[in-house]
């Protein structure tokens, strides 16, 4: 800036002296003028501009980031700031110009141009910015670190709510799962959910608690929820049943074979002629096709079977019991 302003001067000499200023015209009307004399008066000239020079206050361009919490931090010429994950950012630069002139300022990214940048998990790492302020011909700049440090949040699981199902049905569940700072995850299911899917059958009636574990490496996320499998009851089954054809005179006779798949106690019944114990001694004059009923009951449901039972005549001779004499 010196350095300036004494061109500068030396200018305006040139300028007094090509133009004819009036500046020192009095002398060199009144008296000649040698060339040791003037060669002596343009010397005092710089002299004294030098020092109107040296007397003039310099205020240099500065500009300055102010640290957001303690006294700037710097490695060699660069400032250094640091903030945290997911935090605000603005820097504000102070910009001064000595001749007063407008300025205009701006940083490079990831800030925008008024220095503001909301940084998010994911943004660890260190940058370097550029801020440079312009009075519209000259440019200063300066770099500034920013040091982003990282914040590690724990996993967050979504899509966790109570499951209701029948038996016999099958159950598929996958939660979402994501991380703010972007790390791999690890997630576990508790059974009966554990490979993601659970095929019910009829011994699956009743509620479980199914936990759901995310892992990052460092942090833990967990959310748990109700499972319920209703149960739907399975009705019993009646075997070794089927149609029966005898004489008369034999012994009918069925052995139904029932069984539950919910091991239920189940109640046997079988209809007349037969009854519950399921015998029948037929005669001589029961000839004929009945149907018979066998009923399996387990308190929830019924299950019948229908038994043809045929009863084929046999002829007889007739049998003389008695002779009496007979009254006219």
């Amino acid at each position: 800036m010196k350095k300036e302003v004494v061109i500068a001067g030396l200018i305006i000499l040139i300028l007094i002296f090509t133009v004819g200023c009036d500046y020192k015209a009095y002398d060199l009307q009144d008296q000649p003028t040698s060339d040791t004399s003037l060669v002596d008066e343009i010397a005092q000239i710089e002299e004294d501009l030098a020092q109107e020079v040296e007397d003039v206050p310099v205020v240099e361009e500065e500009v300055v980031i102010p640290e957001l919490t303690e006294e700037p931090q710097m490695e060699g010429d660069v400032q250094v700031v640091r903030v945290k994950e997911n935090e605000f950012v603005r820097l504000k630069p102070t910009v001064t110009d000595p001749d007063n002139d407008p300025v205009t300022w701006s940083f490079t990214k990831p800030l925008d141009a008024k220095g503001d940048w909301k940084t998010q998990y994911s943004d660890a790492g260190e940058y370097m910015v550029t801020l440079t302020a312009t009075d519209g011909k000259l440019t200063t700049s300066k770099k500034i670190k920013l040091v982003v440090e990282r914040v590690n949040v724990p996993p967050t699981i979504s899509g966790v709510k109570d499951i209701t199902v029948r038996e016999g049905e099958v159950v598929r569940f996958e939660p979402q799962v994501s991380d703010p700072n972007k790390d791999p995850i690890t997630v576990t299911i508790s059974e009966p959910l554990k490979g993601g899917s659970f095929v019910t059958d009829h011994t699956s009636a009743g509620q479980y608690t199914v936990t759901v574990k995310a892992n990052d490496g460092e942090l833990n996320a967990e959310q748990s929820f109700k499972l319920t499998v209703l149960d739907v009851n399975v009705k019993p089954e009646i075997k070794n049943v089927q149609d029966v054809t005898v004489v008369e005179g034999e012994l009918v006779q069925i052995k139904p074979e029932v069984t539950d798949l919910d091991e239920d106690q189940v109640d046997v019944s079988i209809s007349e002629p037969l009854g519950s114990d399921g015998k029948w001694q037929t005669s001589f004059t029961d000839h004929g096709e009945y149907f018979v009923t066998v009923t399996a009951d387990d308190g929830k449901d019924k299950v019948t079977k229908r038994v043809k039972v045929t009863v084929q005549d046999v002829n007889k001779a007739p049998e003389i019991v008695d002779v009496s004499l007979a009254v006219n």
